[in-house]
């Protein structure tokens, strides 16, 4: 049983009042800002490893003593900090609230917060994490002249002990606890009444259980938007019958990569559509989805299509007991999801090749022998299930909905059943059939069902009223309401603009139809939700240009016109995405990981913060030091990630330097001149990299 109560966010949500230049920004009522964050917590697209970090504590910093007479004084106080939050990043803030009487009410809840700072706080000189990607953040309703109360400092500990110990181990806080000032943050929180107690020894830092807990019995697949995935460049989808086994491998780097560096080296290094991998698994035992359960993907030449591939993050032998769990389970996870037993073998008994390792290798000959299973759940997300429209189980529902027999188990396993039973509904409401759920099998389901509503046809260039202001700027007659319901009079409407400005006229607003509407306006339409804005709103995008030092900054007035437009391809071109000007799911990915990275100045200078910054990369000890050590693992590094066939000897003369230079221009697109030279060009495009999450 949980140690702790959480008030749900709907309490504090139906208090909000946002402020009348938003609402007529957003062209939306109070009442949908109530009901939109009156629902539980939206996963984030950006990275998100709590486990690594531990907890940030808040106050609420106002000069004013908060005294609140009940618990409506404290939702109404929540309520009252959420539009200033919302402008910064989209929702409240902080992962959870405590208020003076005790009482701990959901922020983001159990998903990524925004409330503690950009960038890295450097733990010791070993290593460095993301301030939002590894810590919660927890709020003491205080103000500078309050105490904290004793209820509040039992409900912090408790809450703390909650989220050590009894979530799921990719939810699960890690040990640290730190005031919001910590590393020389900018910023007063906590307060001095409240900062003695954020930190590690102190009352609200919990006793660790009695060894004799049981230990979670489940592991959760940690999406693609948990672990900040860039969008595949494409997708090839694989029937279920053709899936006949599952192979292991190992990234033979550090174990401090990350699954979004393994991506990065995949799609620019190597030219692939997206990581290789189905599936990879930590040294933790964490499961990250990759390509998921019914894409193909690139890790083993010839059974790219037929096996299902999990990655190890580490080199030989550091493949962990909780590490070859996660992989055993999720080979019966696999065997669950096809309905059959698949083969287990790995890497090299398929191909000419070291991987993964004579541990993995011994392991995987032996039957892959683990203490217990654990249950595998999850996987249904981008990568998995017939795309990303909807969830396996949600497919499930609606296949049953319109009477298939026999009904299907709503498991959300996406298997030869589900498979047959979604291309029964395409076939039903006179779409393509192809056993895939993507837009326009979405918008099929919808017109039959009569359901269209704002999630209706194809929003993710252009949101439902701007393809309304759209198709009436063009003298639509009678003009639609500007309302964000996709109706059938808006999809009318939308094909009559295709046929206007000249391409497909199929209800759907896509890349082809962003493209020749602009050439037919002349790309100057300045309108207040233009852009992509599914992703992020024009205001949150605004901000995120002038805070990477845009010149001069822009605007914050939710217009989208050139000015914005122009800004947001140079915060593209920072981050390292395509700068096409529209904020879509790789751009965010990539804003994250520059945001949450380590933010060095590229100022071509080889010093000790880029030094740690590269040993980080390498997976050696980042103590700022250029050493022997370090130089071998560059090597190391380089014979791994750019097959440069060094002699890893620690001397980092022109040959080394000429690999490290055509590395970079491979994943970067640095345009160094490889002559074996370590000028500061050369470190300024490393310390580039390093910022992208590219090296």
């Amino acid at each position: 049983m949980a140690s702790v109560d959480i008030v749900e966010r709907s309490s504090w949500a139906r208090y909000i009042m946002m402020d009348l230049l938003t609402l007529k920004k957003e062209q939306r009522q109070n009442g949908w800002y109530v009901e939109h964050f009156s629902a539980p917590p939206r996963e984030s697209s950006r990275a998100w490893e709590p486990w690594k970090g531990g907890v940030f504590i808040h106050y609420t910093g106002s000069r004013l003593s908060f005294s609140p007479d009940s618990e409506t004084d404290c939702r109404k106080k929540i309520a009252s900090m959420f539009p200033a939050h919302y402008e910064e990043s989209g929702d409240i803030e902080y992962n959870f609230l405590v208020c003076p009487h005790g009482t701990i009410y959901e922020g983001r809840g159990y998903e990524r917060g925004e409330a503690n700072g950009g960038a890295y706080i450097d733990i010791d000189r070993t290593r460095s994490l993301g301030r939002n990607t590894a810590f919660y953040s927890i709020q003491g309703m205080l103000g500078v002249p309050d105490e904290p109360t004793v209820d509040m400092l039992i409900s912090m500990k408790n809450l703390i002990y909650h989220l050590r110990y009894e979530k799921p181990r990719e939810r699960q806080a890690g040990g640290l606890i730190y005031p919001h000032n910590a590393g020389g943050w900018p910023t007063e929180c906590p307060g001095d009444h409240l900062i003695d107690q954020a930190k590690n020894g102190s009352y609200i830092d919990p006793e660790p259980p009695a060894d004799t807990e049981p230990p979670s019995d489940t592991i959760q697949i940690i999406s693609r938007s948990g672990w900040g995935a860039r969008a595949p460049q494409q997708v090839a989808k694989v029937p279920a019958s053709e899936r006949t086994g599952f192979v292991v491998h190992y990234s033979a780097g550090p174990t401090s990569q990350t699954p979004r560096a393994i991506q990065n080296y995949h799609m620019d290094a190597q030219g692939w559509w997206d990581i290789g991998y189905n599936f990879l698994v930590d040294r933790g035992g964490r499961i990250f989805e990759g390509r998921g359960w019914d894409n193909e993907g690139s890790h083993t030449r010839s059974y790219n299509r037929s096996h299902i591939a999990v990655c190890f993050i580490g080199r030989d032998g550091d493949a962990t007991s909780a590490a070859k769990v996660a992989i055993r389970s999720l080979y019966a996870k696999t065997n669950a999801v096809f309905g059959r037993q698949l083969s287990p073998t790995y890497h090299s008994a398929l191909g000419s090749t070291a991987c993964p390792g004579d541990d993995l290798r011994a392991w995987v000959r032996a039957g892959m022998p683990v203490s217990g299973l654990k249950d595998v759940v999850g996987g249904d997300g981008a990568g998995t299930g017939g795309g990303s429209v909807r969830s396996v189980a949600s497919q499930q529902r609606a296949v049953n909905g319109l009477g298939y027999s026999p009904a299907l188990d709503v498991d959300g396993m996406f298997g030869p059943r589900t498979e047959a039973g979604v291309k029964w509904l395409q076939a039903r409401v006179g779409t393509a059939v192809d056993g895939i759920w993507g837009p326009n099998t979405e918008a099929a389901y919808k017109a039959y069902t009569g359901t269209g509503n704002s999630s209706n046809g194809l929003t993710s260039i252009r949101t439902v009223a701007s393809q309304q202001r759209a198709v009436n700027g063009l003298g639509h007659s009678p003009a639609l309401d500007v309302d964000g319901m996709f109706g059938l009079r808006t999809e009318a409407g939308v094909k009559w603009l295709q046929a206007k400005v000249g391409t497909t006229a199929d209800g759907l607003w896509g890349s082809a139809t962003e493209a020749a509407y602009n050439d037919f306006t002349g790309g100057d339409a300045t309108y207040s939700d233009g852009g992509l804005t599914t992703i992020r709103s024009v205001v949150y995008q605004q901000h995120a240009v002038n805070g990477l030092g845009h010149s001069p900054a822009l605007d914050v007035d939710g217009i989208f016109g050139p000015r914005t437009e122009a800004g947001v391809k140079w915060l593209q071109a920072e981050v390292g995405s395509v700068p096409d000007g529209l904020w879509g799911p790789d751009t965010e990915a990539a804003y994250g990981s520059y945001h949450d990275g380590s933010r060095l100045s590229v100022d071509g200078t080889f010093g000790p913060q880029t030094i740690a910054a590269t040993q980080q990369a390498i997976g050696v000890t980042a103590d700022g030091v250029w050493g022997p050590e370090a130089r071998r693992a560059l090597q190391q590094h380089l014979n791994t990630w750019a097959e440069a066939g060094l002699t890893v000897d620690g001397d980092v003369g022109p040959g080394t330097v000429k690999a490290m230079q055509g590395h970079l221009n491979k994943m970067t697109g640095a345009g160094l001149t490889v002559d074996g030279d370590w000028g500061s060009g050369t470190t300024k495009a490393l310390q580039t990299a390093l910022n992208q999450g590219r090296f």
